[in-house]
């Protein structure tokens, strides 16, 4: 499958998140994968994941989908907020809940595939770095399978980017990374102006030449694994998230 860049909200004991304050990361989420073209995945950060009790509401004339919702609806109208209605969807055993998004231990968490659209990669993270103001007190976790973030793995706070403490010396490309502040790669979004869209599938591969198939193959890098990361070595020469983050430090 192609690359990803995975975030989290680790589940902690002092993390909370109000229906008030999803209700903004979503708004701004809906935005992102609105206002901008996406060619492999969009974003999709949750809180939870909801799957239908199919097998106990089987056999019926409606959907369980339409029951769900005209429960919903009726939650809603009583004044139940968001979570409180999906909890009680929940305990009606009308479906089953996955809490804390796509991964387990999470207070929020999801990914989004970009392949080799570093543009995207670059949407992903700017849209991370907001949702972090919105809410200060949390920490997001960043984990490119590429290389935009230059470092791997990132943590944000605030608009404030973080790395872990590592025992022993440090590479010196970690610490020019440190020292000059620049975690995420220079991006030209002219490039991918037109990029195509990410294929899971190449169109009658059976069909094709032996040598053809060998070459497609061996082109591992439009899964986006490959990439380099870094398009622009001009400070001046593309766009630069790092100038929108407010400081670093450690975790």
């Amino acid at each position: 499958m192609s690359r990803r860049i995975i975030y989290k909200v680790e589940e902690r004991s002092e993390y909370l998140i109000t229906d008030e304050e999803w209700d903004e990361v979503r708004r701004l989420q809906h935005w992102y994968n609105s206002e901008f073209s996406w060619t492999t995945g969009k974003l999709a950060f949750r809180r939870y994941l909801l799957f239908p009790n199919v097998e106990e509401f089987s056999g019926l004339e409606r959907s369980i989908w339409t029951i769900i919702e005209e429960r919903k609806e009726k939650l809603k109208s009583q004044g139940l907020s968001e979570t409180e209605t999906v909890k009680q969807l929940e305990r009606d055993h009308l479906v089953f809940v996955k809490w804390g998004g796509y991964f387990d231990d999470c207070l929020a968490s999801g990914y989004t595939r970009v392949a080799d659209n570093e543009w995207n990669a670059f949407l992903v993270c700017d849209f991370l770095l907001k949702v972090s103001t919105l809410l200060p007190h949390l920490v997001i976790e960043i984990r490119d399978e590429g290389r935009f973030v230059k470092t791997g793995r990132l943590w944000l706070r605030d608009g404030i980017a973080l790395l872990r403490r590592r025992g022993g010396k440090m590479s010196e490309s970690l610490t020019g990374v440190i020292k000059r502040k620049q975690f995420f790669s220079l991006v030209d979004p002219d490039k991918y102006e037109k990029h195509p869209s990410f294929r899971n599938s190449i169109p009658d591969f059976n069909l094709l030449a032996k040598e053809d198939r060998r070459a497609v193959l061996r082109n591992w890098n439009w899964l986006g694994y490959g990439n380099g990361g870094a398009e622009i070595d001009e400070p001046d020469g593309g766009v630069n998230l790092n100038l929108k983050l407010r400081g670093f430090d450690y975790l």
